[in-house]
């Protein structure tokens, strides 16, 4: 019989090194964790989307916008970036000559006031140019081209760190003090590993990985690093996919968490719900890793303490476990990443399943 564990460090246990450093860990206890509060549940708005005039191509990712009012859906084909309200709407959307495989989508808002949207071009389809793949491209909300990080092309992936160069790079984060966190390798690719920039010069700041950037099960190892997302606190929150698990991180490097309670399912997504200086929830999304369509959404109370020495105190014991099973597309599906409406009233899924449409679930009110 398995048991689902947290792995917690509550000593000055550090995974964080410099371009070029070494990595030196050491081993801390593991928990079963504290038992949970009061379930909580969630059911699918059948209703989301309306899409009577919207061709769904391979949805790999959904972002709220900053203010947390619409959706920003991206896809594998024409439109590449869409705007939707929350309850299905379209509004909006985007095509552009500058992406060949998005992946994710990021909103970094400057301390100028500026918004801009990240895409990770994570890797060229096989019809693709030179201008795609391996890099991180930046646009303003509307579309407009600004610029990349790392050389994009067909052959320019790699893992060099002066000047940066990525091999499908999936996600990006940006944190309190506006540093550019991201996670950089996918299947087949040369790098698992996640890294800290400067955004506006593409400087390496940290790099944590495994030796040479292979996959790893320590702390500070990755086995395709899929989604990366920061708190109020500075916390460093990974999907580490193919470990089975989320790693939670200080900004510093400092190792303070593992939630490795989702059996042999893939973690791909997740994203933090109502964080602020009161409450916060994590909500995580695994599936398959044979993309069958079958996978879970767990919900974690994450403390507001920003010195609390487990940021999910309860551990492997979340607050929802909502079991999902995606229809089948026109190809392989996954709960291949979430996001999370405003005090977690909502989430949705993006399915990666060819023509299949994104879901909404909604949290349902007490009682019923």
């Amino acid at each position: 019989m398995s048991v689902p564990v947290s792995l917690s460090a509550k000593g000055p246990f550090r995974v964080a090194v410099s371009a070029g450093g070494s990595l030196l860990f050491t081993l801390a206890c593991i928990s079963a964790g504290a038992p949970a509060s009061a379930q909580e549940s969630y059911s699918q708005d059948r209703s989301f989307p309306e899409i009577s005039r919207f061709n769904m191509q391979n949805v790999s990712w959904m972002t709220l916008s900053p203010a947390g009012d619409q959706l920003y859906m991206v896809q594998r084909g024409t439109p590449a970036v869409s705007i939707w309200t929350l309850d299905g709407r379209l509004v909006s959307s985007w095509s552009t000559d500058w992406l060949g495989e998005p992946h994710s989508l990021s909103f970094q808002k400057t301390a100028k006031g500026e918004i801009f949207a990240w895409i990770t071009d994570m890797a060229p389809p096989n019809t693709a140019g030179g201008a795609f793949g391996h890099c991180i491209k930046k646009f303003t909300p509307d579309g407009n081209y600004l610029g990349s990080i790392g050389v994009c092309g067909a052959d320019s992936q790699g893992s060099s760190l002066d000047p940066i160069q990525f091999d499908k790079v999936t996600d990006v984060a940006f944190d309190a003090n506006g540093l550019m966190w991201v996670t950089d390798g996918d299947v087949g690719g040369l790098n698992n590993r996640v890294l800290s920039l400067d955004p506006e010069t593409g400087k390496v700041l940290q790099v944590w990985s495994a030796p040479d950037n292979k996959a790893g099960t320590g702390p500070g190892q990755f086995n395709l690093p899929h989604a990366i997302t920061t708190d109020h606190c500075n916390r460093i929150f990974v999907a580490d996919a193919l470990n089975n698990r989320v790693q939670i991180f200080e900004q510093d490097g400092t190792f303070l968490q593992q939630l490795q309670c989702f059996g042999t399912l893939g973690v791909y997504g997740l994203a933090l719900g109502n964080d602020a200086a009161t409450s916060a929830q994590l909500f995580v999304s695994s599936s398959t890793t044979t993309f069958t369509g079958a996978g879970n959404v767990q919900i974690f109370p994450v403390s507001a303490d920003c010195k609390a020495p487990l940021p999910v105190e309860n551990g492997c014991q979340g607050a929802a476990n909502i079991a999902i099973s995606l229809p089948q597309g026109t190809s392989g599906s996954a709960l291949h990443n979430i996001a999370v409406a405003q005090q977690g009233s909502a989430f949705f899924i993006a399915p990666l399943g060819g023509n299949l449409s994104p879901q909404k679930w909604t949290r349902t009110p007490s009682g019923q």
